[in-house]
C-alpha cells in the first residue's frame, strides 16, 4: 500500500525476540495510558482502541485509551512528550502530527516529533480516495487533469480544513499535475462530504472508510487512491501514480510513539507486542473495516519513515502556503 510497504509483517515479526534487559523484565507492572490526540470515533481512535485492546491481552496489563483532541493532534501528543519516559504513557499518532504539523505550525509547534518522541512501531496505513460528484464528466485522473486544464479555477475541491491530509493531498496533485483547482476548507470532513453530495463542490480527497459506501451506492464517483499500490478494499480504483502523475503518494498512516528517553528495552518490548498484534488475522480484518492495513516495523524503520515523510510534506506545505499561527 505505502511506498514503504516492504516493512512487511513478516519482517516485523522477525524482531519479536529483539528486546532484553532488566528494564523490560518487569514491564509492564501497571496500566498503560495510550493517548489518541483526536476525537473519539475517528479512524485513528478506532485504530488506537483496536491496538489498546489487543495489547492489553498481549502485555497482561490494561492499555487505556485517553482521547486528547486539539491542534491537529498537537495537544494530546504534547501531553505524552511531557510525561515520564517510563513506557506507561504512549501516543497513537498520525502522519498529520508527526510529518505535517512541523511545517504547518512553523514557529508555534510545541515539540519536535523526532527529538521529543521515540518511535515504537508503524501500525497501520490506508489511502485517501480521490472522489468527485457523480455529475462531473470525469471518470479517471487523466480526464480530471484535462478538465481542470480546460477550465482553470472553475473546479472547487473541499477538505476537512487547512493543512489536513485531505487538503495537502489536493495540493500535491495541483503541484505534480500543474493544474488550477480551488481549495475550499471546511470545519470537518463531514461538512465537505455533504456539499460534495449536494453538488456545491466538485470533488475532494477523503478516507476510504467514508468514501467506500458512497461510491458503492453511486452517490459519488471514486476515481483513484492516493497510495503507491492499489487498495485491497477497493482494488478497482487505480492509484494516482498509475495515471502518469509522478512522485505522488499520500497515505493516512498511524504509529505508536513514547516520550524521548524511554528505555530501549521497554521500546523493544512494546514493538514486539505490536508486531504480534499486527500479524493477527482478526487485527487485519478489523483494520480493513476502516480502510487500513496492518503494517509492522522496527523502531528504526518507523523513525526513518517519519523523517522522510516530514521532508516530503514540508515541500507541499510550502507550495500550498498553508500555515497555522
Amino acid at each position: 500500500m505505502m511506498r514503504f510497504k516492504f516493512l512487511a509483517l513478516a519482517a516485523a515479526a522477525a524482531v519479536l525476540a529483539w528486546w532484553a534487559g532488566p528494564a523490560a523484565a518487569d514491564y509492564p507492572d501497571k496500566p498503560i495510558r495510550m493517548v489518541v490526540p483526536y476525537v473519539a470515533g475517528g479512524n485513528l481512535d478506532v485504530i488506537g482502541r483496536l491496538f489498546a485492546q489487543a495489547l492489553t491481552e498481549e502485555l497482561g496489563q490494561a492499555v487505556v485509551v485517553d482521547n486528547r483532541p486539539g491542534a491537529n493532534g498537537n495537544t494530546g501528543t504534547e501531553t505524552v512528550v511531557r510525561s515520564p519516559a517510563d513506557g506507561y504513557t504512549l501516543a497513537m499518532v498520525s502522519a498529520g502530527t508527526m510529518a505535517i504539523n512541523p511545517s504547518l505550525y512553523r514557529g508555534s509547534m510545541p515539540f519536535d516529533p523526532e527529538k521529543d518522541l521515540v518511535a515504537v512501531s508503524l501500525v497501520a496505513s490506508g489511502p485517501m480516495v480521490l472522489e468527485v460528484n457523480a455529475a462531473l464528466p470525469v471518470h479517471d485522473v487523466g480526464e480530471l487533469i484535462a478538465y481542470a486544464k480546460a477550465n482553470p479555477g472553475k473546479l472547487n475541491f473541499g477538505s476537512g480544513g487547512n493543512g489536513t491530509l485531505s487538503h495537502l493531498s489536493l495540493e500535491m496533485l495541483r503541484a505534480r499535475a500543474g493544474i488550477d483547482i480551488v481549495h475550499v476548507p471546511y470545519k470537518g470532513t463531514s461538512l465537505a462530504v455533504n456539499d460534495l453530495l449536494a453538488g456545491h463542490i466538485q470533488g475532494m480527497f477523503d478516507t476510504l472508510s467514508t468514501a467506500a459506501p458512497l461510491i458503492k451506492e453511486g452517490r459519488i464517483r471514486g476515481i483513484a487512491v492516493t497510495s503507491v499500490k492499489r487498495s485491497q478494499a477497493m482494488p478497482q480504483l487505480p492509484t494516482v501514480g498509475e495515471t502518469g502523475v509522478k512522485d505522488y503518494s499520500a497515505d493516512a498512516w498511524s504509529g505508536l510513539v513514547a516520550p524521548a528517553g524511554t528505555p530501549r528495552e521497554v521500546v523493544r518490548k512494546l514493538q514486539a507486542a505490536v508486531a504480534k498484534v499486527a500479524a493477527q488475522e482478526q487485527t487485519q480484518k478489523r483494520l480493513a473495516l476502516v480502510g487500513s492495513e496492518a503494517v509492522g516495523s522496527t523502531p528504526e524503520q518507523f523513525a526513518s519513515i517519519v523523517h522522510a515523510e516530514r521532508a516530503r510534506w514540508a515541500e507541499i506545505v510550502k507550495v500550498s502556503g498553508a500555515h497555522v499561527d
